[in-house]
């Protein structure tokens, strides 16, 4: 179904880049305010000095494109057929991890709504928002919607080698962020590094979906054999 190909490798293309993007490292850009505590944090959204929702737009952007990076490269290597178990894998991971994501901003925005609209006063306001945050229903969509994130690419990019679409180099990069982590850096880098070296495969993976797809159309008598194996599309 050369149709369904092309459509799956361009929502996976687009999806695995404005992922990443979208939901970490234009938000860091935007706002690269360290705060010491989260409770300097909430103040200063209290106070109005942290530029409104933009961020929160941005990261709702990059949990659909998440959605939309595991609903294309997984469609793709279901009906590929080579590496189908990890695109199935990869597709519920990667939804799962999208709609807590979604679940948090959520959270997030209707907590800075009560901040800057709550008439109990800055440091009452303060303090509730320290004491939502800690609780279970932020924490636990949390680390779902984060640890998600980092699976569901992972496992999508071996769903993709083993459809013999990138080479096994591009799903071993997504543990470079992770080792980074363990090197003293300074507060900014330490942050934006582990962003930059997980956009790296991302966009490797973008490429070969687009350049799989114009070399398909580019070659229109080509007809797949059943049962032949691809070339790796490096």
């Amino acid at each position: 179904m050369p149709g369904f190909d092309s459509v799956m490798r361009w929502v996976g293309a687009i999806g695995i880049t404005l992922a990443p993007l979208c939901v970490f490292l234009i938000p860091l850009l935007m706002y690269p305010q360290n705060f010491a505590t989260p409770a300097d944090q909430f103040r200063a959204i209290a106070e109005g000095s942290t530029g409104g929702y933009a961020g929160q737009v941005m990261q709702i952007t990059g949990a659909v494109a998440l959605m939309a990076a595991a609903l294309g490269i997984g469609g793709l290597t279901i009906a590929r057929r080579r590496g189908r178990t990890l695109g199935i894998i990869g597709l519920v991971t990667g939804a799962v991890a999208a709609i807590s994501i979604l679940v948090v901003l959520g959270f997030e925005t209707a907590v800075a709504v009560t901040l800057i609209s709550s008439s109990m006063g800055t440091d009452a306001a303060v303090a509730l928002a320290v004491e939502l945050y800690g609780s279970p229903a932020f924490t636990i969509p949390l680390l779902v919607g984060l640890g998600g994130f980092m699976v569901a690419l992972l496992i999508l990019a071996f769903a993709l080698w083993r459809s013999r679409v990138v080479p096994i180099v591009v799903p071993l990069l997504f543990l470079l962020p992770l080792l980074v982590t363990f090197i003293p850096l300074p507060a900014t880098a330490s942050a934006l590094v582990p962003n930059l070296l997980m956009l790296v495969p991302c966009l490797w993976i973008s490429v070969q979906l687009v350049r799989g797809r114009l070399r398909s159309a580019a070659s229109p008598a080509a007809v797949p054999v059943a049962g032949a194996r691809d070339p790796v599309e490096s």
